[in-house]
């Protein structure tokens, strides 16, 4: 074997050597918008929100603080218009989301994903979407009638007929 032989074997040797470079698949938790807004506004973490704000109504009602009645309020007509365009996909759900948050380490362990995102636009070849909708109802405890309404809005959504 000639000198150059020699080299190119041993390159190709320590080339075989290196641990091929693939492009790992990234599961990336994915969940709709609509049904956890729903579910989110059916919850007893919700309940006990509209519990805690009655109470402080109340309480200054009592105390006869008029300007705090109406902040609270307002704050109750507000919450309402923003829950109706958050199920009507017309505006943002972060303060769900942030309500939501602290359960998101385990959402994730169990579908084993990377991540947890609204949705996503695209995707190259390594990105695996799962649809962790479900486990956030789980988290939400969704009460079966909420789950219903939630699968009925599903189906309208993937409806051709539906707008």
């Amino acid at each position: 074997m000639n000198r150059f032989s020699k080299l190119a074997v041993a390159a190709f040797v320590a080339v075989s050597a290196i641990p091929t470079l693939t492009a790992q698949t990234v599961k990336v938790g994915t969940f709709d918008r609509t049904s956890v807004a729903v579910a989110y506004y059916r919850s007893p973490q919700w309940t006990e929100v509209l519990k805690e704000k009655e109470i402080e109504r109340q309480k200054a009602k009592q105390a006869n603080n008029q300007e705090r009645v109406k902040e609270l309020e307002q704050w109750g007509g507000s919450a309402q218009e923003l829950a109706h365009k958050q199920v009507a996909g017309e505006a943002s759900i972060a303060n769900i989301i942030e309500a939501l948050r602290p359960t998101f380490p385990e959402v994730a362990a169990i579908a084993h994903v990377a991540m947890i995102v609204s949705g996503l636009e695209y995707t190259d070849g390594t990105v695996e979407s799962v649809d962790v909708t479900d486990l956030l109802l789980d988290q939400l405890k969704a009460t079966q009638a909420t789950r219903q309404i939630v699968e009925e809005m599903r189906k309208q959504k993937k409806s051709p007929n539906s707008p």
